[in-house]
């Protein structure tokens, strides 16, 4: 295999594995979003949330002032209910009254006609008794059986007139007082028809203020419709611009990742560069002298007792990572080529075993050795002794078991070594 068109294999391979990437990136990545995009949207959303803030504000008044308006108009309701209530009763009472101002005048007017006719009566027993008082009494005088008899007669006529007056004074007292209580009816009839009108007036005036306060109902309400239109707008508006907003910070998060992808792809194609230049480098100048040693002494009789592959052990098939050169015990066991020992270790199936690493992602690993004659971060050169042939970890014979690892992966040793 030529070594030096391996390494280039691997430069072009890198370079074409960060074009394939460059191209595999999503078209979304171009899509450019700044930090005055979102700034953008933070500042409309700020807006909108003090708008929004405003119209709940204004709603929460005008909460308030319905609140506050209808138990206002509770109250007119509960005083008009008390103003019909007296006037109704005012109303009674003026009825009450007219018909007691009618009962007195009636009373009155019987009164002057009792009155009428006592006097009438009087003035014809007057007119009888007195026209020609000589008369009257002589023939009280003739008819009278005695002094005592005329004496009686006389006083009794004066009796009957006397009564007669004192009726016609009673009935003109009782007239009077009828006329005094019919002006009294009369003046608490004007005052309760005063205070009837000034009740009136009352319910007028709170009847209207209370149509007001349904006035101002209606225009709270249409205020609040508005305002709660205007709220819902902001809110709509709030929302979207909060998904928008959402929809924009994933996007501009996964910019940056993008970002951050390209410029670790374009790191790792540096990387790869390097690396394959390196390479390059360290296979030209290792594969000049890769097969100048063996990791036997020179001159050890050997065989291959078990090639790399799929094998059969114990009545078990497993892979066996890499090829076991059987030979005596004690045989020294030499670096392939030269680099640091980066495992010096006694393993359970490997017994003693050292890996070394040569550059270029090349390691060797030698094990089932007697001994361990380097420590981990040595620096060996080609050729130099790191152990003895042994019996250690699992096997069945003495014998080295040798591997080769290409960037960590295990690969055929017969690709490396050149059999004496």
């Amino acid at each position: 295999m030529n070594k030096k068109n391996t390494a280039l294999s691997r430069l072009a391979v890198c370079v074409l594995s960060a074009v394939l990437i460059t191209l595999s990136l999503p078209s979304s990545a171009w899509a450019v979003i700044t930090d005055a995009d979102i700034w953008s949207y933070e500042e409309r959303l700020a807006d909108v949330g003090q708008k929004r803030a405003e119209a709940e504000a204004v709603l929460a008044d005008i909460k308030r002032s319905q609140a506050r308006t209808y138990d206002q108009i509770e109250q007119y309701d509960k005083i008009l209910e008390l103003n019909d209530e007296m006037r109704r009763l005012t109303e009674d009472q003026i009825e009450g009254l007219g018909r007691q101002i009618e009962g007195t005048r009636q009373d009155i007017e019987d009164t002057r006609a009792r009155i009428a006719r006592q006097q009438q009566a009087l003035l014809d027993r007057m007119r009888e008794n007195y026209m020609d008082s000589k008369t009257d009494y002589l023939e009280v005088l003739l008819s009278s059986t005695s002094l005592f008899d005329f004496l009686k007669r006389l006083d009794y006529v004066e009796a009957v007139l006397n009564y007669d007056r004192k009726l016609i004074r009673a009935m003109g007292d009782e007239e009077e007082r009828l006329a005094e209580y019919e002006a009294l009816l009369v003046a608490t009839e004007a005052d309760q028809k005063a205070r009837l009108d000034d009740l009136n007036e009352r319910i007028r005036e709170y009847e209207a203020a209370e149509q007001e306060k349904y006035e101002y109902i209606q225009t709270l309400q249409s205020n609040e419709q508005w305002w709660t239109e205007n709220w819902a707008y902001s809110k709509d508006l709030e929302d979207t611009l909060n998904r928008e907003l959402e929809a924009t910070i994933l996007r501009y998060e996964e910019q940056k990742r993008e970002e951050a992808e390209r410029a670790r792809q374009a790191a790792e194609l540096e990387r790869q560069k390097e690396e394959a230049a390196r390479q390059y480098e360290e296979y030209d100048a290792y594969y000049g002298q890769i097969n100048e040693h063996w990791p036997l002494e020179p001159g050890v009789k050997y065989r291959v007792s078990s090639e790399q592959g799929y094998r059969t052990l114990f009545g078990i098939q497993d892979y066996h990572l890499g090829i076991d050169l059987a030979c005596a015990g004690g045989t020294e066991v030499l670096a392939f080529n030269g680099g640091t020992v980066v495992t010096s270790a006694r393993h359970y199936s490997y017994g003693n075993y050292v890996v070394i690493e040569h550059g270029g992602g090349i390691a060797t690993l030698y094990a089932h050795m007697a001994n361990r004659l380097v420590d981990v971060g040595d620096r060996v050169e080609a050729g130099e002794q790191v152990g003895n042939v042994g019996l250690t970890g699992n096997t069945t014979g003495y014998h080295l078991h040798f591997e080769v690892r290409e960037n960590g992966k295990v690969v055929n040793p017969r690709n490396y070594l050149v059999f004496p």
